[in-house]
């Protein structure tokens, strides 16, 4: 069976799957309790923080970003839930249509992802004197091991709702491929809204967010699995949270450098866009041996 049409396991009746969002969502809510919990609890005589800016000077920014990756941990508990007890079928047909979670391939994609990252990164820092080395290990050591233990579960927990729950629920009730590629790219672009960059940059960022949702959901449904979506969404938000930040962006942290330069769409994105998420797909195609590339299978 081929990985974009796993919802054809188990029982899949609208109801069911109207159930599963709900329960999604009801579980991304508990987990944000945790930061208010703790806001609450543990600074009662401040004044309510409105901001995340307010947020991560009140709490740290280790502190904040483990408390923002505990709503993804009862999501994947959730998804986890819903697939084998809800629908009734493997947690397995939710990430791959092989018969086993192929490692490899998440690591290599993983790898290939943090070789560019690392490349830009150097062109960056060569050009942009904005960029500066702020490397404290004290900071970076607890920053380092919330990124590794948290990260890749929230990562993950993406991809399992966009790339596999809801395209092949997608591709279940509109029978297109295509279709079910492109709305759930679209819809993995425009959960992005509420990051803070969307703020001061604009909303034509969307674009970006989108441009990636698509590109992730082609690799997928391509490659029979979600392993190399897996990987390569993994290695990008630990890049962005360990390698280097900025103080607008989602992930504010301690990383090994700091980009003072004004929120904008850098040459950086554009690139991202037109030329490394075609040089990955052609990559991966050559790679895994893709054959002949058609949508309508």
């Amino acid at each position: 069976m081929k990985f974009i049409d796993g919802a054809l396991v188990g029982k899949n009746k609208a109801l069911r799957y109207v159930f599963g969002i709900t329960l999604i969502v009801f579980a991304y809510i508990i987990g944000s309790t945790f930061l208010v919990a703790d806001i609450a609890l543990n600074f009662p005589s401040e004044t309510i923080p409105e901001t995340e800016h307010e947020i991560i000077d009140l709490l740290g920014k280790n502190r904040f970003l483990a408390l923002v990756m505990i709503p993804f941990v009862l999501v994947f508990i959730a998804l986890f839930f819903i697939s084998t007890r809800v629908h009734e079928r493997s947690f397995l047909r939710l990430i791959s249509g092989r018969e086993n979670i192929d490692f490899k391939r998440i690591l290599y994609s993983f790898t290939v992802v943090v070789i560019l990252q690392s490349v830009l990164l150097s062109i960056q820092i060569y050009f942009y004197p904005t960029i500066v080395f702020q490397f404290d290990f004290q900071k970076f050591v607890p920053l380092f091991k919330i990124a590794i233990l948290l990260i890749p579960i929230q990562t993950t927990c993406e991809e399992l709702l966009f790339r596999g729950y809801i395209m092949q629920g997608l591709k279940l009730r509109t029978k297109n491929n295509l279709v079910a590629i492109l709305i759930s790219g679209i819809m993995f672009g425009m959960v992005h809204i509420g990051n803070p960059e969307i703020e001061v940059i604009g909303y034509h960022i969307i674009v970006y967010y989108i441009s990636v949702g698509i590109f992730l959901g082609l690799i997928s449904y391509f490659d029979n699995g979600m392993e190399l979506a897996i990987g390569y969404h993994a290695a990008n938000n630990l890049f962005a949270a360990l390698m280097i930040t900025t103080n607008w962006q989602v992930f504010q942290t301690d990383a090994v450098y700091i980009d003072n330069s004004p929120p904008q769409i850098g040459w950086d994105t554009v690139v991202g866009i037109l030329v490394i998420l075609p040089f990955l797909f052609l990559l991966f195609k050559r790679k895994f041996k893709w054959g002949k590339l058609t949508l309508n299978e």
